[in-house]
């Protein structure tokens, strides 16, 4: 291995453009922040523009050097760290954000750009970026890509996938395939672009992309409601739905959830009773004038009427609403301070979501020590089950669970019509479960693919399909 590595460097040329674990510490690249998965990694390439993607993974094609794709290093399933020696490709520095066309509301977007830049970058043009994720601090664009992630406002937007107009990748091989096309009608031939969104870097290193920002909408209004029982779920999205026509999210966390994010993350007082068993943060673009507030608090006033839920309270200010968005927000930092957590990303038809509830909960009496937090996007069905670790179990115990949990979360999730994974990809945790969501037929298709465009199998080697 060495010598290929020495190999490698020689060929680069460039020290600037690598990182030696023999000068310094790697581990913000080898460990992920679930503390899971971790390993080790020979070398951290960072290349600064496309041209130098390409030229190092030609090399490490020809040498049959493995190489995992990295970006914020946000994810959660084991698809971004190094598992056997790989060597990582860290895109952070292909961050550009150039190249802004008015007319199309387009822009081009490096795969290391981060979306907390992404963000202020539209501001700046009296437009937005429609995704956003709790991570936006750290995530970025090609990673969003690969995994193909949701976040808050898919009831509205949809998922990256819909952002996307363009892309550029590079292949295995050091092949540059170039579409940066700003078009939204192009039917000429199979669009490529969707065969590597939610690729998870098996089949080629996304550089670039086309995204498509959209007009910064008048005001968005903000309640957080309590409900009596559970189980209107189904039916208030069905109410709400109705009712709420600029709605662009439906958050629902258990009470569980609430008193969690208190006890471990600073931050505003909870603004309602904390007996009931679940909440739901209801989020609407109305028009920017007062009649667009008074609107949205006459829609909140018929669901009172319709006595679905007991409780609200309505966001006067923009502070306000972070403040009640930050029950949501500050759930990935209060479970991370916990300790140790098994994190599940499914889908369950909405109906379903109140047995499915009830019924992660229950798997918490066979395994003591163990607490449920359960939230997630209720317009789409996407439900975040976490079990995290408490004081009563120690770490090797509660690590030894993780098999046992996952095999009952998503068998429960098939036996629903579900999927494995809503937002956060296979990676390694889920691929032995990959046949639950998906069929022989599919699987064989994907690693068809996989050999075809990445026959030394060096892309991601072992993620999502083996």
């Amino acid at each position: 291995m060495n010598k290929y590595i020495d190999q490698l460097k020689e060929e680069i040329n460039d020290p600037s453009l690598y990182l030696d674990p023999r000068a310094e510490d790697l581990g913000a690249y080898t460990n992920d922040w679930t503390k899971k998965f971790n390993g080790e990694t020979p070398l951290v390439l960072r290349p600064r523009v496309t041209t130098d993607v390409s030229r190092m993974l030609s090399i490490c094609n020809k040498l049959r050097l493995g190489v995992v794709p990295q970006g914020g290093n946000t994810g959660v399933v084991g698809g971004s760290t190094p598992r056997s020696g790989e060597v990582v490709l860290s895109l952070s520095r292909l961050n550009n954000l150039e190249e802004f066309d008015s007319a199309s509301a387009t822009l081009i977007s490096g795969a290391g750009t981060v979306l907390s830049a992404l963000h202020d970058f539209a501001k700046n043009k009296n437009m937005e970026f429609p995704v956003d994720l709790g991570a936006r601090g750290q995530c970025q664009v090609g990673g969003m890509l690969a995994t193909n992630a949701g976040g808050n406002r898919v009831l509205k937007y949809g998922l990256m996938r819909e952002q996307v107009r363009g892309l550029e990748i590079v292949m295995a091989d050091g092949t540059v395939v170039s579409n940066l096309n700003r078009l939204r009608k192009d039917n000429s031939g199979i669009d490529l672009k969707q065969i590597f969104i939610g690729s998870e870097g098996i089949l080629g290193v996304i550089t670039q992309a086309v995204l498509q920002l959209i007009p910064v909408p008048g005001s968005r209004r903000t309640a957080m409601i309590a409900l009596p029982d559970r189980k209107i779920l189904p039916s208030l999205l069905a109410e709400v739905r109705s009712r709420f026509p600029g709605l662009s999210s439906l958050e629902v966390l258990l009470n569980q959830v609430i008193e969690h994010v208190i006890e471990y993350v600073e931050g505003p007082v909870f603004p309602l009773p904390k007996h009931f068993p679940a909440y739901v943060l209801i989020e609407e673009e109305t028009e920017g004038h007062a009649s667009g507030h008074d609107g949205f608090v006459e829609r909140l006033e018929g669901l009172f009427e319709t006595g679905m839920i007991e409780d609200a309270v309505v966001a006067e200010s923009s502070t306000q609403s972070e403040g009640l968005w930050h029950f949501r927000e500050a759930t990935g930092e209060a479970i991370v301070a916990a300790g140790y957590t098994h994190k599940f990303d499914v889908t369950i038809p909405q109906s379903a979501i109140p047995d499915f509830l009830t019924e992660m909960e229950n798997v918490c009496s066979n395994f003591l020590g163990v607490r449920p937090l359960l939230f997630g996007h209720l317009g789409d069905g996407n439900v975040h089950v976490n079990f995290v670790q408490t004081p009563y179990i120690n770490d090797k115990d509660f690590l030894a669970a993780a098999p046992d949990l996952a095999k009952i979360v998503y068998e429960e999730t098939r036996n629903r019509n579900g999927s494995i994974s809503a937002e956060h990809g296979i990676g390694m945790l889920k691929r032995e479960y990959l046949s639950y969501s998906k069929s022989s037929e599919e699987i064989a298709f994907m690693r068809s693919l996989k050999k075809i465009w990445d026959p030394k199998n060096i892309l991601n080697p072992g993620v999502m399909i083996g």
